[in-house]
């Protein structure tokens, strides 16, 4: 074979990468590349959240290019049970643009990477740490962060990540069919039965070890410093879980580590406890499972803290 013909099966052969190019580039899953906006942000952040495995790398990739593309000095850090955190009911109530950085799956160490990306790429104002003390645990040390982090290290990644290929996938078949359902997370429609089981395999697995994070500790100090240091208002906000998470610890004996670790929040900065023995926090149907507050108690949390604000 001539030297032209290898030329020409090289071509060939490539025929079907060059077209995966070109429709991760139109899909755009993550507005990465922000060129091509065939598919709405709607479906995207549907697709994003499709599932257990997709949400948390999906949402700290989506969070990074959207917060570096626009920083703002108001900002939400946190895990999953704050995701739905309205900024648009905070903007109704305090008159400020918020931006929210919770992420499913994020651990403290997530939390507190988050915080100082945040404050490298803008001056940073007001900052509310969002956070339980399921993942206040040296037990639990991990980071998602290398989820976001890579891209921007090799943007090359974009066209040849197996998940980015995935995302491209169900973001396509949405916009085809015009059915965003598609990738809608059935996991808030389980019934209750089925989610109560997975909150007591997940209070399991979070508390079948404990050690007292004074990693974590240590480096919320840092951030408290820092935030003394440069005049940013630091707050932090515990939500409210069901109260079979508050009788599980009691019977494992962890009550009171939870108790200090709402006094180690306390030396740091404000702190708004929704996680307290009321009424609503023993209504089940205020729940998805016992940890994610339902969008009706979210928001009247979102009340209490921001609407309260505007009123000083």
């Amino acid at each position: 074979m001539t030297f032209l013909g290898y030329i020409k099966k090289i071509i060939l052969f490539l025929i079907p990468v060059y077209i995966y190019w070109v429709a991760v580039f139109i899909i755009d899953p993550y507005e990465f590349i922000n060129v091509s906006h065939w598919i709405d942000s709607k479906t995207k952040i549907a697709a994003i959240n499709r599932s257990d495995e997709a949400s948390p790398r999906g949402n700290i990739l989506w969070k990074y290019i959207e917060f570096n593309r626009a920083p703002k000095s108001h900002v939400i850090f946190g895990d999953s049970q704050g995701r739905k955190i309205s900024v648009e009911l905070i903007r109704e109530y305090s008159g400020k643009e918020y931006f929210n950085f919770c992420i499913p799956g994020a651990s403290y160490e997530t939390i507190i990477q988050n915080f100082w990306h945040a404050a490298g790429k803008t001056k940073l104002e007001k900052v509310y740490f969002q956070v339980g003390f399921m993942n206040y645990n040296a037990c639990r040390s991990y980071s998602i962060n290398h989820f976001a982090e890579d891209y921007f290290k090799r943007p090359f990644l974009y066209f040849t990540n197996r998940e980015i290929a995935f995302d491209s996938y169900y973001n396509l078949i949405a916009r085809i069919t015009g059915d965003i359902d598609i990738v809608d997370n059935k996991y808030n429609k389980l019934p209750y039965p089925q989610l109560d089981s997975l909150s007591k395999n997940y209070l399991n697995m979070f508390f079948n070890d404990y050690r007292y994070p004074i990693k974590i500790k240590n480096e919320l100090g840092k951030i408290a410093d820092y935030c003394a240091t440069n005049n940013i208002e630091l707050s932090f906000i515990i939500l409210p879980n069901y109260r079979h998470v508050h009788d599980y610890l009691t019977a494992k004996g962890l009550a009171e580590r939870e108790l200090l670790f709402k006094t180690d929040l306390s030396v740091l900065g404000k702190v708004y406890d929704f996680d307290t023995d009321v009424p609503e926090n023993h209504v089940r149907e205020n729940f998805i499972d016992y940890f994610h507050p339902r969008e009706n108690l979210l928001d009247r949390c979102i009340e209490k803290i921001w609407k309260q604000e505007l009123a000083y």
